[in-house]
């Protein structure tokens, strides 16, 4: 069998093909169906128009900040590992990793508090990408120590099952 697809790390990066050349670090899980990206300012218009802001007050890559809007989105709703559920924006954005380029869907989240302002899931990954956790595209401890993010103790660093 040939399989074509890449190989990624359990982080990579990701650039928004239409909106910025900035590398964007987003976590690779592959037990997330759904990929979500950080965003704020989310709201529909009068004629039914979304409008939102991408990686605004992230404390990783503000620089890449960016406003969009679409008329094609739809609402979805998610159900977390602890079985919450919550309705969220679902709009589809170009993007590339590595050198593949290609449009997926991205639901509208806070994720301020995460290290990573993207996740990407089995949608985004499934007939792409093979996923090694032993490597990684972004190194999350040099993420931290570049952007000042303080937040809870990071199991990765331990790495007990060395």
């Amino acid at each position: 069998m040939n399989d074509s697809r890449e190989i990624i790390g359990r982080s990579a990066e990701l650039v928004f093909v239409d909106f910025s050349d900035v590398h964007v670090p987003a976590k690779i899980d592959t037990g997330a169906y759904r990929s979500a990206i950080h965003a704020t300012d989310i709201r529909v218009d009068e004629d039914g128009t979304l409008h939102f802001r991408i990686l605004g007050d992230h404390p990783v890559c503000q620089e890449a900040a960016f406003e969009a809007s679409t008329k094609n989105y739809k609402k979805v709703d998610i159900a977390n590992s602890f079985g919450d559920h919550e309705d969220r924006y679902e709009v589809k954005l170009r993007v590339r990793i590595k050198d593949t380029e290609f449009v997926t869907a991205f639901t509208l989240a806070d994720r301020k508090k995460k290290i990573y302002p993207i996740l990407l899931g089995r949608k985004a990954l499934k007939k792409r990408y093979i996923v090694d956790i032993d490597q990684t595209g972004v190194d999350r401890i040099a993420l931290k120590e570049r952007f000042k993010i303080n937040l809870p103790e990071d199991e990765e660093i331990s790495d007990i099952d060395e």
